[in-house]
């Protein structure tokens, strides 16, 4: 029977497709030390974002075939090396796009009717804090999208029908043929974008193109007035520079989902700024989401391992060839 490793504990929905065609381990912890020691007699990887799946690990697992993200974003896995090891990497996309657009609009609405702040005020007595009249409405307003794939198009729809919002976006690897008959503004200059948007919102995966894609100089061309949201990857925002643009004033405030380095360190700056909302990691783990994400990772590493093509994948293309010209 093929040996399967969790990196760490799945859904139970999961856990049923595997059941009775695998055996499955459970890594005591998520490290690469830990994980690493136990897929050297492996044939598959399930893994979730708390383990980094490096070459060395990738190297020393002779056995491994396949390894299966519980979510969409494979930049946990070095997939070069995978595929010079001819291991299949792959992911499951779409059960999590509308939820993670959500929390967007969560974000959005939540920093412009400045509900941290209000609801601080209220628990401590200062009713009278309804007269600051901080909030701001939200129709008219612009909201900037970097990237336009499935989360970054549900969130433009949620902005237009739903706020009245309007919507310009920057993705250089969208058809603008794609957008006619939408009220989305593609944009050819990013930096247009970005000095344009009310609400500035990011949707692109993590590659080297998109680290540290926003710092100082971008944020320096925000309005002071606009703020910011990443529901995507932490390394996309230099923090360093967000943190001096939310004391400096250069930028009116964030929604923050993701970080840096995650879990972040509790003394992290960002957490003693007003201006700023924070989640951990977890635009996309909503109940309804969970188990349809642990499902769908267990069946792609059962479909590798029978042979049969993943729901999606980085790389199954280039190791079959690889394989078949053996």
């Amino acid at each position: 029977m093929k040996i399967v490793i969790l990196s760490e504990p799945i859904d139970d929905a999961g856990m049923r497709v595997l059941e009775g065609r695998v055996q499955v381990i459970v890594s005591p912890d998520p490290s690469e030390q830990s994980v690493g020691r136990l897929i050297q007699d492996a044939d598959a990887l399930i893994v979730r974002t708390a383990t980094q799946v490096t070459r060395n690990m990738i190297e020393g697992a002779g056995h491994l075939k396949v390894i299966s993200r519980t979510g969409g974003g494979l930049d946990n896995v070095d997939i070069k090396a995978a595929t010079d090891c001819n291991v299949v990497v792959c992911g499951v996309k779409g059960p999590q796009d509308r939820f993670v657009a959500e929390h967007t609009i969560a974000l959005i609405t939540g920093l412009a009717k400045q509900l941290r702040y209000l609801d601080g005020e209220t628990r401590r007595g200062n009713f009278k804090s309804r007269f600051e009249y901080r909030p701001v409405g939200l129709a008219g307003k612009r909201a900037g999208l970097i990237g336009l794939g499935r989360i970054g198009r549900i969130v433009a729809e949620m902005c237009v029908h739903g706020l009245g919002m309007e919507v310009w976006a920057y993705d250089p690897y969208i058809d603008p043929e794609a957008l006619e008959g939408t009220d989305i503004i593609l944009s050819e200059d990013m930096e247009a974008v970005i000095k344009t948007a009310d609400f500035l919102s990011l949707h692109v995966p993590l590659t080297e193109e998109t680290l540290g894609l926003i710092g100082e100089d971008q944020f320096g061309l925000m309005k002071p007035t606009a703020f910011i949201i990443n529901t995507s990857r932490g390394e996309i925002i230099q923090e360093a520079a967000l943190v001096d643009a939310l004391k400096n004033r250069v930028i009116a405030g964030a929604g923050v989902d993701v970080f840096e380095k995650e879990p972040p360190d509790a003394r992290n700056p960002l957490f003693e700024i007003e201006n700023v909302i924070v989640s951990p990691h977890s635009a996309a783990l909503t109940k309804d989401t969970v188990a349809k994400l642990a499902e769908g990772a267990a069946q792609n590493a059962i479909d590798v391992l029978e042979n049969h093509k993943p729901s999606y994948s980085a790389n199954w293309e280039e190791v079959k060839a690889k394989i078949g010209q053996r």
